[in-house]
């Protein structure tokens, strides 16, 4: 029953030609870093708020530096939450990039086809038209699938820092 996942799967690999190889390493790449952010904020930063309120309560500080203290906790946690966003942003907006080079690639193979055919031999035309339209289509998967899921780790992230803003502010 897998065997004819994976076979369909080769297939349409095969059909996409290289450039689709391409688009799903970068597709690999993009979610292995979208996941990696989501468990560092259920996870790793729980542990994180949870130091800094520790540290937060045992120490006293003076009036006139507690605005700067707050400041400085918040742009800190910030940056470790938004570590690698741009990254990922970047990723998304490269994956149409590389299906459109599928396309051109595609394209040149149906110009290669009419060229040594010296005709407009639709069924040999069809596997470049094929392999010029599915990289294009996976590019843009991949890209609105990124698209969503970092717009709500954006959101994750400003909701995280606004209340470590407020939870900051009680405590200094």
């Amino acid at each position: 029953m897998i065997d004819i996942y994976i076979d369909n799967l080769l297939g349409f690999f095969n059909k996409g030609g290289f450039v689709l190889y391409i688009v799903f390493a970068i597709a690999l790449f993009l979610w292995a870093l979208l996941i990696e952010r989501y468990m560092y904020i259920s996870i790793e930063y729980k542990k994180f708020r949870k130091a800094l309120f520790e540290d937060l309560k045992n120490n006293q500080y003076e009036k006139k530096f507690k605005e700067e203290i707050k400041r400085y906790l918040i742009e800190d946690s910030n940056m470790k939450l938004k570590k690698g966003l741009s990254f990922i942003k970047t990723l998304i907006i490269v994956c149409p990039l590389v299906g459109l080079l599928g396309t051109v690639t595609g394209m040149i193979e149906v110009f290669d086809v009419m060229a040594i055919n010296g005709t407009s031999n639709v069924k040999s035309m069809a596997n470049g038209v094929s392999m010029a339209t599915i990289p294009t289509m996976a590019g843009m998967v991949v890209a609105l699938s990124g698209i969503l899921f970092e717009k709500k780790l954006e959101l994750s992230i400003k909701y995280h820092t606004d209340k470590l803003y407020l939870e900051i502010s009680k405590v200094l």
